[in-house]
């Protein structure tokens, strides 16, 4: 994947966003540390990489900026995430810095969207990346003109990192320019946030994830559009969905849903079981983890949140048909008369609560008679 031409796609497709972090590179006035934060998929992590790119490009002020067809040498490491002042810091399990973070970015090398290094082990950014940070930026750049470091996922970062960032960022070196991205800014500390010039990113739309899938991931043009349709505003689960295990667990998400509304609630307490492993053998032949459970739940909110969409007349036909296909065209109006917004609240409370280790069977149980009023 050429990176730098799909930050370019991504800032062209952030009407908004890409205008206004250009516009910013280009008049010197660039606030020295940034959050970027908005929703998963929304292409914050590239904009970073556009960022740095627009700061170190060397045809810039004589020629204009570099095009795909042809790269300064500045952005022709950038592409690739090899130039020496461009420092990516990623979230790693705890004492793996050394090897944890080359295997990352050697991942998004090869494509930026992969994820999952490290398995279900829980990452954070400690004391020791931050301290990694402040190493970069105590030394002018090495060969560009300003030194970029983007911290992902920096809601991630501990009580301790975060503190010892502050003060990097109460006084900035004049040479970096600093990025946190997020998707939960509210996480960060409040004294992080009043020193950062926040921007928000949107949603894509359908189009442009359209485009991007059949750019960078040679999709064909109708499929494209479904995926889009799928993806709700979010290019990471539109890529997502090119990958099995994850339109698998997307199909038993609908499937799931369409229990619920045909109301069977003894099918659905054998799914629990199913989906918890109450029989050993079935677990293995499912192969769902906790996290891939919960990551079901949350497909059952996109798919209901579809169907509010639907009853109150605001979906696109592509949308209506990828809906359809999901879970039968039948049951659409049936959903229609169900208390929908209910049925998120009960299932991000089962998210919740799995996130909490509670017992995954139990709270499996529990939602679908909630969700089935099996009990009322």
């Amino acid at each position: 994947m050429d990176i730098l031409a799909a930050a370019e796609a991504i800032a062209r497709a952030q009407t908004r966003v890409g205008p206004l972090i250009e516009g910013l590179a280009a008049s010197g006035k660039l606030p020295p540390s940034l959050v970027f934060a908005g929703p998963e998929g929304a292409g914050k992590e590239l904009m970073a990489v556009k960022l740095a790119a627009a700061l170190n490009c060397v045809r810039r002020s004589a020629e204009g900026p570099c095009g795909a067809g042809e790269r300064c040498e500045a952005c022709s490491k950038i592409r690739t995430l090899e130039h020496p002042d461009l420092h990516l810091i990623y979230p790693v399990p705890h004492g793996e810095i050394d090897t944890g973070l080359p295997l990352v970015l050697e991942s998004r090398r090869e494509d930026f969207f992969a994820r999952g290094e490290f398995g279900n082990r829980g990452r954070s950014i400690g004391i020791d990346l931050v301290r990694l940070v402040i190493e970069a930026l105590s030394k002018h750049p090495f060969e560009g003109k300003r030194s970029v470091v983007a911290i992902l996922e920096a809601h991630l970062a501990t009580a301790e990192a975060q503190n010892a960032l502050l003060k990097l960022l109460e006084e900035p070196p004049a040479s970096a320019a600093i990025v946190l991205v997020t998707e939960y800014p509210d996480r960060l500390l409040s004294t992080i946030r009043s020193r950062c010039y926040e921007i928000r990113f949107d949603p894509l739309a359908p189009g442009a994830i359209a485009g991007f899938l059949e750019e960078f991931y040679s999709v064909e043009k109708e499929e494209a559009k479904r995926l889009a349709a799928l993806a709700q505003g979010n290019l990471r689960r539109g890529i997502n969905l090119l990958e099995e295990r994850f339109l698998a667990l997307w199909k038993d998400a609908a499937a799931v849903v369409a229990l619920v509304v045909d109301g069977k609630s003894k099918e659905l307490i054998a799914e629990a079981e199913e989906l918890a492993g109450y029989s050993e053998a079935r677990r293995r032949n499912r192969g769902y983890s906790r996290e891939d459970i919960a990551e079901l739940l949350e497909e059952m909110t996109i798919l209901f949140g579809l169907l509010i969409r639907n009853r109150d007349g605001r979906l696109q036909e592509t949308e209506k048909g990828v809906l359809a296909e999901a879970i039968g065209a039948g049951r659409l109006a049936a959903a229609a008369a169900r208390d929908l917004p209910g049925d998120v609240r009960k299932i991000s409370a089962a998210i919740e609560s799995l996130r909490r280790n509670a017992d995954l069977e139990l709270t499996l149980s529990h939602l679908f008679l909630d969700l089935t009023h099996a009990w009322y």
